[in-house]
């Protein structure tokens, strides 16, 4: 089995954890340049990680491939046997894959990627950084009398792991006033499984590579992360880089 990926992906990572939790093998086939995007867009037309090869199975997108995974490999579950916590897996796992990723993502323009947008879009970064902390606050309700957020550990807990480490990376972490958030994230981050997948991406972000596959010069925009940058105001500013070739979008 060969999991074809970049570690600086939240996606990649949210795979890597459950293959991790579930003691599965695999072979990691990492993307690094733009070159090798053609190589990947053989597994996904898309040409984004992560992408799963199991002998002549091809599976792409990270909640399939979790899906994939899950049925395979049942043993130990992520996915819980209750048909109404099941459902529920299933919706936050899309909750982190959509709203809590793109809350971060455009977060870290301002804070990472494009740092002097800050002083050229001020109200957008403010919009960008409540609508961030935002996704804490709304968690925090769901947390209420729960150790995790499907009752039992499940791999809707290790969705989110990525995208709240990324925020943490950039300052945003849960505080006082989210205290069922602050206990969670510490049961989360416990585990091997997060550790583990953590520590690659901390050694990938020092990675240097010849046109890498994440350019922070050429942003890759996609689904609800163009969203939220429309939420906050920052729709010009998109349509401004990709016509200047600073961003694109997926293949068609």
């Amino acid at each position: 089995m060969k999991l074809i990926d970049n570690p600086l992906s939240p996606y990649a990572l949210k795979i890597r954890m459950i293959l991790y939790e579930k003691g599965i093998d695999f072979e990691k086939v990492e993307i690094h340049t733009e070159k090798q995007r053609e190589e990947l867009q053989r597994a996904n037309p898309r040409a984004e990680v992560p992408a799963l090869v199991d002998g002549d199975v091809v599976v792409y997108d990270s909640r399939v491939i979790a899906e994939y995974i899950e049925e395979k490999f049942p043993n130990p579950p992520l996915l819980p046997a209750d048909p109404v916590a099941r459902a529920r897996c299933r919706r936050f796992e899309i909750v982190a894959d959509t709203e809590v990723d793109a809350a971060v993502v455009v977060f870290s323009i301002f804070k990472f990627f494009r740092p002097e947008l800050a002083g050229r879009m001020p109200a957008a970064l403010e919009r960008a950084t409540t609508l961030a902390r935002g996704q804490f606050t709304k968690l925090e309700h769901e947390l209420e009398g729960r150790e995790y957020i499907a009752g039992a550990f499940s791999r809707a807990d290790l969705a989110f792991a990525p995208h709240f480490g990324a925020a943490a990376f950039m300052g945003l972490v849960a505080g006082a006033d989210t205290p069922n958030v602050a206990a969670w994230l510490q049961r989360i981050n416990a585990r091997e499984s997060v550790q583990r997948a953590s520590q690659e991406a901390i050694a990938a972000v020092g990675q240097k590579h010849d046109r890498p596959f994440f350019d922070s010069n050429r942003l890759h925009w996609r689904s609800d992360r163009i969203e939220q940058l429309l939420r906050v105001g920052m729709g010009p500013w998109l349509l401004e880089e990709l016509a200047h070739d600073r961003a694109f979008l997926p293949p068609g």
